[in-house]
């Protein structure tokens, strides 16, 4: 039974930390006089409202501030910094938990309300309050004073030992403590360090917090010291230092702790947007509480089971596919590990079946990591460290108008990329091909659109030919391109179709094979893999396509996707070096080129590089060989989401133009 009837949050600071952004705003303006902001100062002088900062300037300086011109500043500066902030970890699924649990929930802040308003919707907190207390620049109204607080309990009814607060620094604790209030600290960037200890209780993050405790009945009382000692922490620097040493290669410096839906925080507290969805595993976003929940229930009953036996998960899954799949792919095979290895599984079903050897696959193509799948990817720096490749791959130029090989005009080429395979078919190849297998999209390749048409003349030569036609959907498959499948946005079926990545939902590892029913009959001992059909994977994959399929989940990614790509052709107009900005659904690339027209890595790698100070996380093309900036959010993102990576994205484009 629960004790508590309101939650109230501080907003800026506990909800939301951009104080280390409206420190550094405040210290520019404090730079322009000669004077540095100590952030001690800063931490002394903020607990009320922010004008105090201007008496110490006058202090500091022996002249009078213009405080209306000063606030100006600070704010042009804010608007610049902190258009790319967002919520703090744990923070929706806490929300999530307090309206769950029937309790209201309130907003009180020294801030300003059309502060709080705008942001909360950047954030995506805006919606759900029975209360918002704000200051309003009455320094009389906000804390340390309790006055915003026995507000906020006069508006919803009940007596102050029914609430608890959530805050982030001393003031805050001092003002909830003051009104009769229970309150949790939480810290944010810039109070980590202060004392906290007039709190009942401290956790370190929104991730920490034990909300049914908290609200059932325990006692709630401060952690002592060795109680926090006890808290899990980060590796600290010594420990990564030694970690690092054993690493076959070394990753890169940036260490992060948590992630939520579009965002991926780091131990440092800064907040990336995802522009590649965790190398587009995580097509439902980080740590989706509906794929979390069906991953600990399925936990608590089955982690995995040799693939020779049946589970629920399996053949609901499996029944599932069957029922969204092109209808010609009736078969489903969930014993891949990875989508290198069923793209190997295919291969292997084509060449069983019709007896034959080659494969025919697409310059730019990345089909995989498997010693095979390197063989017959395309580019040759993924080849030339081995001295044994796929024997009887056959490579041929990919559909590029951007850079067609065969130097056409899309009006007039008739398709000369398709007619031109018969051509290597009957020179480059031994003249047994069993199967041509390509990225309906190219992934890796550049995000390689092609054009209308290409496909359906592919899949009748392949007819012509005797040949299955295999797409390789690991990329492009669930919802990516705001249908199920590429195939379903080109309207082409395929003879046989690989998945993975994004089926996991939330990274959970998974793919597979779907195919014609008169390909089946090849052994399992020739296409199964060790921890193929897993059957933790194989609840969290049901329950992304339960949710993919949901009413306006797919017109969403459409709706989305339409509006990033205008966003960012408008902004392609303004900046020299992009030369095309082309995709489908959510799944976009930008091309960058140097001053003559040409592709150009280097500035490529330049961009993704600078993006981590912009607050993004971008990868590019052919694993940095290649000119492509990837532009592939988790298909959860909303237009509001959507406008917080152009913003972030033009502001990363200009500062380098």
């Amino acid at each position: 039974m629960k004790d508590v009837d309101a939650i109230l949050f501080d907003f800026d600071g506990t909800l939301w930390d951009p104080e280390a952004v409206i420190f550094r705003a405040h210290a520019e303006t404090f730079l322009e006089f000669g004077h540095r902001l100590p952030a001690e100062v800063w931490s002394s002088l903020v607990g009320t409202i922010g004008p105090d900062l201007w008496s110490e300037l006058e202090r500091v300086t022996g002249c009078t501030a213009d405080r209306r011109e000063l606030q100006e500043r600070v704010r042009r500066r804010q608007s610049r910094l902190l258009g790319g902030l967002g919520g703090r970890p744990g923070v929706h699924r806490v929300l999530g938990a307090v309206d769950a649990l029937g309790i209201s929930r309130g907003i009180v802040s020294n801030s300003t309300r059309e502060w709080v308003a705008r942001y909360a919707r950047q954030c995506g907190l805006a919606d759900g309050w029975s209360t918002v207390q704000c200051a309003d620049g009455d320094r009389a109204s906000a804390k340390p004073e309790p006055n915003l607080y026995v507000a906020a309990l006069a508006s919803l009814g009940i007596p102050a030992e029914r609430a608890v607060a959530f805050e982030d620094s001393p003031s805050g604790v001092r003002a909830a403590k003051r009104a009769g209030i229970r309150c949790v600290a939480i810290p944010n960037s810039m109070t980590a360090a202060l004392d906290l200890h007039e709190a009942d209780l401290r956790f370190e993050s929104f991730e920490q917090v034990d909300l049914p405790g908290i609200v059932g009945g325990k006692p709630m009382r401060q952690a002592s010291p060795a109680a926090r000692a006890a808290t899990p922490k980060a590796p600290s620097g010594g420990d990564a230092a030694a970690a690092l040493q054993h690493y076959y290669y070394l990753p890169d410096d940036l260490r992060v702790v948590g992630g939520e839906g579009v965002h991926l925080y780091a131990e440092d507290g800064r907040r990336f947007l995802d522009c590649s969805s965790g190398t587009f595993n995580l097509s439902l976003g980080y740590a989706h509480p509906e794929i979390v929940e069906v991953v600990r229930e399925q936990a608590g009953r089955l982690i995995h089971v040799t693939s020779k036996f049946q589970t629920e998960p399996l053949n609901a899954l499996v029944s599932k596919l069957a029922e969204v799949s092109p209808a010609n792919l009736t078969r489903v095979h969930l014993k891949s590990a990875s989508g290198s290895d069923a793209n190997e599984g295919a291969v292997k079903i084509a060449q069983v079946h019709t007896g034959k050897s080659d494969v025919v696959t697409l310059f730019r193509g990345h089909l995989g990591q498997t010693l095979g799948m390197i063989g017959a990817s395309g580019a040759a720096f993924r080849r030339a460290p081995f001295p044994s490749h796929l024997p009887g791959v056959v490579h041929v130029p990919d559909p590029h108008c951007l850079r067609c090989f065969y130097r056409q005009e899309r009006a007039t080429c008739g398709l000369l990329c398709v007619e031109r395979i018969n051509d290597f078919i009957d020179y480059a190849s031994t003249g047994r091909v069993a199967c041509v297998v390509l990225e309906p999209i190219s992934g890796n390749g550049g995000n390689v659109v092609p054009p209308d048409g290409y496909l359906q003349a592919l899949k009748e030569l392949c007819e012509e030919r005797g040949i299955v036609l295999v797409f390789d959907e690991i990329q492009t498959g669930f919802g990516r391109t705001g249908r199920m499948f590429a195939a379903d946005h080109f309207g082409v079926a395929p003879h046989m179709m690989t998945f993975g990545k994004g089926l996991g939902g939330a990274g959970l590892p998974i793919a597979g094979i779907l195919t014609e029913e008169r390909l089946t009959g090849v052994e399992g001992h020739h296409i199964n893999s060790t921890f193929g059909g897993n059957v933790l994977a194989a609840a969290a994959a049901l329950k992304t396509l339960e949710i993919i399929g949901r009413p306006g989940f797919l017109e969403n990614v459409r709706d989305v996707g339409a509006y990033v790509l205008a966003r960012l052709r408008d902004l392609a107009a303004r900046v020299p070096f992009v030369q095309e900005v082309r995709g489908v659904g959510l799944m976009i690339g930008i091309d960058i080129v140097d001053r003559d027209g040409r592709p150009d890595p280097a500035l490529t790698n330049h961009l993704a590089g600078l993006g981590m100070d912009h607050g993004l996380l971008l990868r590019t093309s052919l694993y940095g060989h290649g000119n492509v900036l990837k532009v592939r959010p988790a298909l959860i993102m909303t237009r509001q989401e959507a406008d917080e990576m152009c913003d972030l994205l033009e502001r990363l484009l200009l500062s380098v133009s």
